[in-house]
């Protein structure tokens, strides 16, 4: 279990998800153990909820502010340039 807090490959996962305009909404919430980490929880627009391993609480709120700005901006502008060279 210690590797799964150093490792966090989940949150890789969900930045890229974000950054193309599949993530509708980021929360962070506090994990039960160990005390005071926390851990982002990803929505989905498909649907599906995702997230990430229990984290430092600064690594935590850098990597949320990330994601809030992936999912709210950069995403949706991402994900329509897509779909408008997909149209073509």
């Amino acid at each position: 279990m210690a590797d799964d807090k150093l490792l966090n490959p989940k949150i890789i996962e969900l930045e890229g998800k974000a950054q193309i305009g599949l993530v509708k909404e980021v929360e962070l919430v506090d994990c039960e153990e160990p005390e005071g980490w926390k851990k982002i929880i990803a929505r989905l627009r498909d649907g599906s909820v995702e997230s990430t391993n229990c984290m430092e609480p600064d690594a935590a709120k850098r990597n949320y502010m990330v994601m809030v700005l992936y999912s709210k901006k950069w995403g949706p502008l991402i994900n329509e340039s897509l779909n408008d060279s997909s149209e073509e």
